[in-house]
């Protein structure tokens, strides 16, 4: 019936339609993601081919890996001590952590790198061991392995693809049978047992507070089978060394339970080889001198005023704890009597909430310490503390300076912490008088400098009633302390400076810049106070601290939605009647160079060659670069006109792990790495073991207190980095652990802003000298592991700029970074890549920096897709890995959006001059591409176009399958 030909045309139509649907949203999809999908299925351009065996720049990097992990591992109990074994030649290797797929050698996320046993440089627990003529029990080992076969840090399903829970493996108490351990303890009274905790970059939503089935923050405590194997090697009688192979810090009060126990190594997440340094400390063939980063308390929720705030809720955090956190709370309520009424098994008063002090860490010798220069007066520029260091022990071995201030506090007055650290020096090797030689040094001294400024507290809300709000140094006396740890003051150096009268610091004593509140009351950017109107609420010293938080603070702010759509209108009426867009000046960066008879000359190199997709010599122009060094140039006016707004929008576009080509003034296609534990693939291509060197982990490094280990680590990846043609890291990361619960917090140095801003300046420095630009991350207050897309984060302009801008700060002033990545969250409500007074007020205007600002992960909508937004406020660069509609949609002919845009694309090139202008070579990698993608691209739209075509023509040509009627008879028609 024709009925039957409708509904069947009716059907092919539909199909048709659906199939068209289904073309473009695959193409469009394809189109969006292609940066991504030919670097996942085509594999890296950067060759990786070169092995560690063969490669003098990755042999050189593994060497630094475990000289790190020598300066950086902490010995924190050494009960009469039992360490170092000299004679040790047996041990067994308890805990599933011991195990070669046990133990960590990385975390999840952007620190975290694929390493597999297929790298020769990998070292597990058991090789190092060995390669230390340390026998270790294999019996016991394959035990653990028959147990399980977990591969704890091999993240085969992506960047945080390991179970974090998954961490804990270990059997449960039927596993240490008699036999097991008689068997054990025949074969050695010595027993390492090694407990791991991993961590990731998106661990949880409520961090590691509850995760998995560990709830109210178990899963940094002693779980029930660890207290087994605990109770095992307690009743058997071995004598224990633990390791802490942990992203976060563990509850380490059962080390005074358990008096089998006899020392205990925080040896962190220790990177490809940093394993090797264990057995040696243990040993003794190295001496530890690591110092711990962050405070060790008993309890990590208990008298602890972050517990109360340590996750978003509801879209906020709010950082109630102002000023104190970390030793800065726990010295000052010490000094307060805060602690004098706790009573408990491990002491009484301070010594019973803190069992390791932040800096703390033990040594096999014993030092002496004497003044031997101090500052008469306080200077604004460098204060130089000279501290004379002798070994009186008979061990080599390296010691820590800590230089510490007191400054006087006013009840009610500006918020003070009772002891902040200013400066620190590491010694070099220093031997006993006995074996002490012109090679052998037995003392040295060291300096530690500070400045007026480092010793000013920020009052944001005039405290002092002298009607003045920023940064200022009142008048008393301050105290120096050269100490062991933040807290043992009886073992320090003092001297104390008199401050006659107030000093105010209306501009920044390094560029000069006025300095004032932005984030505060009525002067709030966006009319958006970050302390969300009830600055009253944060937590006070006053009257010995008695608004300690016993409930979540909810903050007080009607405009959050106007002020996260808030766009900066100081450009409105910029002149920009002089940009030009595609004229040719002649002016090149990087050109091709051509050589005629003995002549060497320079030219403007093609797009292909500049793209890396054919072969050439090219060279920098000397006579550009050195004019372009200086940010203020003219010449840039000229370079800038060259540029076609078609590039502008790419370069600005286009940041997914390389900076784009700019034909049309000579700048090269650049790769940039994810870090900060080396350079790794996470996203692009997760699943691919590389060769690139694996760190330890920032955490550890920061245990180091070592700043020249730090520039021996930048440098090493800046020489790597030239192998293999890479100019950008995304490291290092300098945000603070906050909370101990911060499921990113090995990617960070400390608790300590000091700490982690001087050693992320020498990181960058070493890079930066060997041409490969740094983004440090995270700009700003982005303490989280859950990436806090456009969350609130709420907190005072005082611990704002004290604390958690402070280490950015040193790193631009004293590392001179040229290259920042904004964070996912929301400063108070305004977003940190919307963010102009953090971006260009403070950053640029305040701290003099210059070079780019790169978003985080951009995806091509959500966070950060207002680009105009955040080109505007002073974000350069969008860390995207999509092509599509994630391009800028730059209006030029509005004033505003085309100064920005241009501004943005000189400082994308100003960060690629500036690094490279010691630089005498250049090597272009091309794109990522993969012949399979094209392919199943291409048979994709082939399949779709042929079945829409058939569609088509099904419901153009209906095919009429009624019989023709009989010779002589009637048609016959289908029922």
């Amino acid at each position: 019936m024709k009925i039957s030909h409708l509904g069947r045309r009716i059907t092919m139509g539909i199909i048709a339609v659906v199939l068209i649907a289904v073309l473009i949203a695959a193409n469009v999809v394809i189109n969006y993601f292609s940066l991504i999908l030919h670097s996942a299925l085509g594999g890296d351009s950067i060759n990786t081919s070169t092995s560690a065996e063969d490669s003098d720049a990755l042999t050189h990097s593994d060497k630094v890996v475990q000289l790190a992990a020598e300066e950086s591992i902490v010995l924190l109990k050494n009960d009469d001590d039992f360490l170092p074994l000299n004679d040790l030649t047996k041990v067994n290797l308890f805990g599933y952590g011991s195990t070669d797929a046990g133990f960590l050698l990385t975390g999840g996320g952007s620190g975290g790198k694929n390493i597999t046993d297929e790298q020769v440089t990998k070292k597990d627990l058991s090789e190092a061991f060995t390669a230390a003529d340390i026998e270790y029990n294999g019996n016991l080992m394959r035990a653990y392995e028959t147990f399980s076969t977990f591969d704890a840090d091999y993240r085969q399903g992506g960047s945080t693809g390991a179970n974090v829970t998954q961490s804990l493996l270990n059997p449960d108490s039927s596993f240490y049978t008699a036999q097991l351990m008689n068997e054990c303890y025949a074969y050695s009274h010595t027993a390492v047992v090694t407990l791991s905790r991993w961590g990731a970059e998106n661990g949880g939503s409520q961090e590691l507070v509850n995760i998995g089935t560990y709830a109210n923050g178990a899963f940094l405590e002693l779980t029930n089978n660890e207290k087994a194997m605990f109770n095992a090697l307690q009743n058997m009688g071995f004598d224990v060394i633990v390791l802490l192979n942990t992203c976060n810090n563990l509850e380490l009060g059962f080390l005074e339970e358990y008096s089998c126990i006899k020392a205990c190594m925080y040896v962190g997440i220790p990177g490809q080889s940093g394993t090797m340094a264990i057995p040696r400390i243990i040993k003794g063939e190295v001496n530890p001198s690591g110092r711990m980063s962050d405070t060790l308390p008993y309890d990590h929720q208990t008298y602890n005023p972050v517990y109360m705030n340590p996750y978003y809720v509801s879209n906020d955090m709010v950082y109630q704890e102002g000023i104190y956190f970390g030793y800065k709370w726990y010295e000052t309520a010490d000094a307060e009597g805060y602690f004098d009424s706790v009573t408990n098994s491990h002491g009484t008063g301070y010594d019973a909430v803190v069992q390791y002090p932040f800096g703390y860490g033990l040594s096999y010798t014993q030092f002496n310490w004497e003044f031997t220069s101090v500052p008469s007066v306080l200077s604004d520029e460098n204060n130089v503390v000279k501290v004379k260091v002798t070994n009186v022990g008979d061990t080599a071995g390296k010691d820590v300076v800590q230089l510490y201030v007191h400054a006087p506090y006013t009840n009610g007055g500006i918020e003070k912490a009772e002891r902040v650290l200013v400066d620190f020096a590491k010694t070099p090797m220093l031997y006993p008088s006995s074996q002490a030689d012109a090679d052998h040094p037995n003392q040295c001294e060291v300096e530690l400098k500070f400045s007026a400024y480092d010793l000013a507290s920020y009052d944001a809300y005039d405290k002092n009633s002298n009607d003045f709000k920023g940064y200022e140094l009142e008048r008393g006396d301050y105290t120096l302390y050269a100490m062991k740890n933040s807290h043992d003051v009886a073992s320090a150096l003092t001297f104390t400076l008199n401050v006659s009268t107030n000093e105010t610091y209306s501009t920044d004593p390094v560029t000069g810049t006025q300095v004032k509140n932005l984030f505060t009351g009525s002067d709030a950017y966006a009319s958006c106070p970050i302390d969300g109107n009830v600055s009253d609420r944060y937590l006070s010293r006053s009257n010995h601290f008695a608004n300690f938080p016993t409930e979540r603070l909810s903050v007080n702010v009607s405009n959050k939605s106007a002020a996260a759509n808030y766009v900066y209108d100081g450009y409105n009426g910029k002149n920009v009647s002089s940009y030009e867009y595609g004229s040719d000046y002649g002016l090149f960066i990087v050109g091709e160079k051509v050589t005629e008879g003995e002549t060497e000359t320079l030219k403007k190199a093609t797009k292909d060659m500049l793209d890396g997709k054919e072969e050439a010599s090219l060279a920098f122009n000397e006579d550009v670069m050195q004019e372009l060094k200086d940010y203020d140039s003219e010449v840039w006016d000229i370079v800038l006109d060259q540029m076609t707004k078609e590039e502008i929008i790419s370069i600005i576009s286009f940041g997914g792990f390389t900076t784009q080509t700019v034909y049309s003034v000579g700048k090269p296609r650049c790769d940039d790495k994810d870090g900060p534990a080396g350079f790794n693939n996470n996203v692009a291509n997760s699943a691919k073991a590389t060769n690139w060197t694996l760190l330890p982990d920032e955490a550890l490094l920061g245990c180091s207190f070592n700043k020249g280990l730090a520039y021996e680590i930048g440098a090493a990846q800046g020489v790597e980095a030239k192998e293999y043609g890479i100019n950008g890291w995304y490291a290092p990361g300098v945000n603070l652990h906050r909370s101990v619960y911060n499921s990113r917090n090995y990617e960070y140095y400390s608790e300590d802003a000091v700490l982690s801003g001087k050693l992320a300046s020498q990181v960058v420095s070493g890079a930066k000298d060997n041409n490969l630009y740094c983004y440090v991350k995270h700009f700003a207050v982005s303490e989280a592991g859950q990436n806090p897309n456009e969350k609130n984060t709420w907190l005072t302009e005082q611990a704002l700029r004290e604390t958690y801008l402070k280490a950015f700060e040193i790193v631009v002033k004293e590392g001179k970074a040229n290259a920042i990545m904004s964070a996912f969250n929301n400063v108070g409500a305004v977003l940190s890549g919307y963010n102009h007074a953090m971006l260009t007020t403070v950053l640029r205007e305040e701290w003099g920096f210059r070079g780019s600002v790169i978003t985080d992960w951009f995806t091509g909508s959500g966070y950060m897709s207002k680009h105009i937004n955040g080109i505007i406020a002073g974000n350069d660069l969008w860390l995207c890995g999509s092509t599509g509609s994630a391009s800028a949609p730059i209006d030029f002919n509005n004033p505003a959006q085309a100064y920005a845009a241009r501004r943005s694309a000189k400082n994308i090139l100003y960060t690629f001059v500036v690094t490279n202008l010691s630089s005498d070579e250049i090597a272009v990698n091309a794109a990522p591409h993969s012949a399979l993608l094209d392919g199943l691209w291409i048979g994709l739209n082939v399949l779709l176009g042929a079945g829409i075509i058939v569609c088509v023509i099904f419901v153009i040509l209906p095919i009429d399958k009624a019989k023709k009627p009989a010779e002589g008879g009637e048609e016959k028609v289908e029922s």
